[in-house]
């Protein structure tokens, strides 16, 4: 199974689905995470340059301990928009990367660089399949599901389901804390870091689902449509629970348990 993760920023993943990536690549899964821009406009260096090569740095450290390949865009912080060029980048990725699943920023996320990594995402991955559009990458021949990451802000309603990360929490939790200039930063400002804010979301995701940690997720509605189903093709599994459906009452579904 091949699963690509689309970040705006340096550390997005990690925050939002790095638990969930973690039970792939647990079971042999080959990860590949994109980050859209620099992250310039973050803390820990003397000029906005430096502190985009340190946060490069940052991630490249994360996503080895993670397991996972590492596509760096380097587009403006704070600047991302849903542009020709952009687009085409973006399809570019998906044809390198050739994923089975497709994780992306919430169109309704309160960042404007989410929502228009999200925008981008949608668009590249039909776009991704249209031999006419030349980039360095040939054509996939399917477009793969899409699905929604959470909002830190919890901006978009209700998710449709949870991945239990409680296996994979301290995993999550040494990914993120390669992130060493965001977490003295926050820690600067707010007294806790990155690992504290991941965990406090993870619990508040987890009582929802009846564990003591989870990722939520919404499916893409546009078509191709996605399922549930999608995210475990044969020979995976994972520990997810479906949002209750009105007429069934409140108690969740829950999926294939995991191997890992």
């Amino acid at each position: 199974m091949r699963v690509l993760a689309l970040g705006a920023h340096p550390d997005d993943i990690e925050l939002l689905c790095a638990g969930t990536l973690a039970h792939y690549a647990n079971q042999g899964a080959h990860i590949t995470a994109a980050v859209f821009t620099d992250g310039a406009l973050g803390s820990g260096a003397p000029t906005p340059a430096d502190t985009a090569a340190l946060r490069e740095a940052e991630a490249r450290r994360a996503m080895a301990v993670l397991g996972a390949e590492l596509i760096w865009l380097g587009l403006p912080d704070g600047f991302l928009y849903d542009t020709r060029e952009t687009r085409t980048r973006t399809v570019d990725v998906l044809r390198r990367a050739r994923p089975d699943l497709v994780f992306a920023h919430h169109p309704d996320d309160y960042h404007p660089d989410h929502q228009a990594a999200s925008r981008v995402a949608s668009a590249a991955r039909l776009l991704a399949r249209e031999p006419a559009l030349t980039t360095g990458y040939p054509a996939v021949a399917t477009v793969p599901p899409l699905f929604h990451l959470d909002t830190l802000a919890a901006t978009h309603g209700a998710p449709d389901l949870w991945v239990d990360i409680t296996a994979t929490m301290p995993l999550k939790e040494a990914v993120l804390a390669e992130h060493r200039s965001q977490n003295a930063a926050r820690r600067a400002r707010k007294g806790s870091d990155f690992i504290d804010l991941a965990r406090q979301q993870a619990a508040r995701r987890g009582e929802q689902a009846g564990v003591r940690y989870a990722e939520a997720f919404t499916r893409a509605p546009a078509h191709p449509a996605t399922t549930p189903a999608d995210l475990t093709p044969p020979g995976i599994t994972l520990p997810y629970r479906l949002a209750p459906e009105p007429r069934r009452g409140t108690a969740l579904e829950h999926g294939p348990p995991a191997t890992s």
